[in-house]
């Protein structure tokens, strides 16, 4: 649960150079807070660090994660998703041994 909050706070950080006073009322955060009620936790966690991590320009306001969430939910209910425990392939894979030295004579003998 910490998390989830640490979370929160860095993105109402982010989210606070979309204002010109460089603060966010307590209502705007309850009623953002509100509407994240509707989707799952994962979902919610994943758009936050989203927003965090590739839209720190002050044009994209708390509405712009409501689309983020509601983008990943139809994505998720269409199978088009991952799961999160899910890795990426392309890092997970067997390295190959190699006989270095036979390589080697190969490579000098061509």
């Amino acid at each position: 649960m910490a998390g989830f909050e640490e979370l929160k706070e860095q993105y109402w950080r982010t989210l606070a150079y979309t204002r010109k006073s460089g603060r966010i009322s307590p209502n705007v955060k309850r009623n953002a807070e509100a509407q994240w009620d509707k989707y799952p936790r994962e979902i919610v966690e994943e758009a936050l660090r989203i927003h965090i991590r590739q839209y720190r320009d002050p044009s994209y306001k708390e509405n712009y994660t409501i689309g983020i969430m509601r983008n990943l939910l139809t994505q998720a209910e269409a199978g088009l998703r991952k799961p999160a425990e899910e890795k990426n392939g392309f890092h997970n894979y067997k390295q190959n041994e190699y006989d270095w030295d036979a390589l080697l004579h190969k490579v000098k003998v061509n």
